[in-house]
């Protein structure tokens, strides 16, 4: 009985195929297939990175630093939103831009303050590793400049100096 049910079992036509309905022995033995070797298969290495081609620096970054510079230096934004973006000494000489210019509203008591609107990016590239950029940007009836140095430092571009002009 257990023989004739496996034998009807395997001359069912395809669309009425139920594996279920096989003995054990056979319904393992369909799913094993051939694998081939890796002997001669190559499999690619990644490249390490030092190899890899440098990317230009974003300009919607490079923007953003200039806004963000502009705004330490106004007194409206910390350092320590920029510090990922900047260096120590860039993030030290901002922080000397903004006493001088704090004092200087203090004595004329002047209490505006400003939002600056970015104009196009301007970037050359010096090296592979270096870049210089500048930005406009307008703040009311004023046009400020802002100038930023790049270097590649550890896989990321940082602003290596900036000046607000």
């Amino acid at each position: 009985m257990g023989r004739t049910a496996s034998t009807s079992a395997l001359r069912v036509a395809p669309d009425e195929w139920d594996p279920a309905a096989l003995p054990r022995q056979t319904r393992i033995r369909q799913h094993l297939h051939a694998v081939p070797t890796l002997k001669h298969t190559q499999i690619p290495t990644p490249p390490k990175p030092e190899e890899l081609p440098i990317p230009p620096p974003d300009p919607r970054i490079v923007r953003m630093i200039a806004i963000y510079g502009y705004e330490v230096v106004d007194g409206s934004r910390s350092v320590t939103q920029l510090a990922a973006w900047i260096t120590r000494e860039v993030a030290d000489h901002l922080t000397s831009r903004r006493a001088a210019r704090t004092e200087r509203r203090t004595l004329y008591r002047d209490e505006r303050r400003t939002v600056p609107v970015p104009g196009p990016v301007h970037l050359s590239l010096s090296s592979a590793k270096t870049a210089e950029a500048a930005v406009v940007l307008q703040t009311g009836a004023r046009f400020t400049a802002v100038a930023v140095r790049l270097e590649y430092l550890r896989e990321k571009w940082r602003a290596t100096n900036l000046t607000v002009l």
